[in-house]
């Protein structure tokens, strides 16, 4: 594989990238944005801006580019190096700094990759780095061997909803048990979350509406029974109907700080510190 990596002069994990192309003997052109590559970022930027992340701090580098596809981030450019787009489902551009890395979906890739997606974890945790793990409860013996070989140092669960309205939620046909599964494996890592986002439902009729209190509360009860225990951290968060690609979507009022509460006080009959995201 060729490309071009653009660096950024005392980045660590471009650093990373570099020993791991160097392993592995992939050719590739440096261009460092700090010095002589300035100029050809800035071109780059101005020409594929819709496809470079940019956060509130800026560009995360590296970025790395082979003439077709473009990765960005330390967890995204290692995998793409290591399996191509096969691993583009469990993981994607980051946005935590320094030592830790996220943007790794345990739910959101092919099992059959499994022991790939592992490779690339191993390699993170090998340099050093802290892993930051999200799952909605699909692969859980992708999260069990996370779990074993001691690979995340934070794991967040989406507890989509209930067990009736998971699959609904998701748009895809789900195995309860690997949910249940999932959960009680999340609930053993030494730091993790649960989380509900109120997502929105369309009825039979094509009316738009948000999950209910009970119906979150159910979800609350789903992680009591999964685990024994009403005693885990766990956040409800609101709904951002202006993100929505669906327009029906799109219609619905956000929710109201009052109206979180009630989410709240219902959830609490199963998950005792549940508790509402702040902005």
């Amino acid at each position: 594989m060729k490309g071009t990596l653009f660096t950024l002069t005392g980045c660590t994990r471009c650093k990373i990238v570099k020993r791991f192309m160097e392993e592995r003997g992939l050719t590739y052109e440096e261009k460092d944005i700090k010095a002589e590559g300035k100029e050809d970022f800035q071109k780059f930027y101005t020409t594929n801006r819709k496809s470079v992340y940019r956060g509130p701090e800026g560009v995360e580098f590296p970025v790395f580019f082979d003439g077709v596809e473009i990765r960005q981030g330390l967890g995204a450019v290692i995998a793409y190096l290591h399996s191509g787009k096969k691993l583009d489902g469990f993981v994607s551009v980051g946005t935590l700094h320094k030592e830790w890395v996220d943007g790794l979906h345990v739910s959101g890739g092919d099992p059959a990759f499994a022991e790939e997606f592992l490779a690339v974890l191993r390699y993170l945790k090998g340099n050093n780095m802290k892993l930051k793990v999200d799952t909605k409860g699909k692969n859980s013996r992708i999260l069990r061997q996370i779990l074993d070989e001691g690979l995340a140092s934070v794991v967040v669960m989406d507890v989509v909803g209930p067990v009736d309205l998971y699959g609904r939620i998701l748009g895809e046909t789900v195995d309860v048990h690997d949910i249940r599964e999932s959960i009680t494996l999340t609930s053993r890592f030494s730091e993790y979350r649960f989380q509900t986002t109120v997502a929105p439902l369309l009825e039979q009729d094509g009316r738009a509406r948000y999950m209910t209190p009970e119906e979150v509360a159910q979800a609350a009860r789903l992680i009591e029974e999964s685990t024994g225990s009403k005693k885990h951290p766990y956040l409800i968060r609101p709904y951002n109907p202006e993100k929505a690609a669906d327009p029906r979507f799109k219609a619905l009022k956000p929710m109201t700080p009052q109206e979180m509460f009630g989410y709240r006080t219902a959830a609490r009959e199963y998950q005792v510190f549940a508790d509402i995201e702040k902005e």
